[in-house]
């Protein structure tokens, strides 16, 4: 590793007061998750130009379930009222 690639990560972790490991274990992770998005934003986006029809059904059933969660009688509100404000 560069010495000034070593040098930004110790001056990072020593200002959060961690370690470089844990920084570093810290990125990794949300890395990841950045990643993990990437691919499934260009899964959505190549649905949408290869199958606008099946994105479309996608989009619609997404919208379905949206309007079961709604505020009424037998939401999951009712169900978990732990999760009321």
């Amino acid at each position: 590793m560069p010495a000034h690639v070593r040098d930004t990560f110790a001056a990072v972790a020593a200002s959060r007061g961690t370690t470089m490991l844990a920084l570093l274990e810290d990125a990794a992770k949300r890395l990841e998750r950045e990643e993990a998005m990437r691919q499934a934003t260009a899964s959505y986006e190549r649905l949408a130009r290869e199958d606008p029809e099946g994105f479309a059904d996608y989009l619609a059933e997404g919208r379905a379930w949206d309007a079961l969660a709604a505020d009424g009688p037998g939401d999951a509100r009712d169900e978990f009222p732990e999760y009321n404000s």
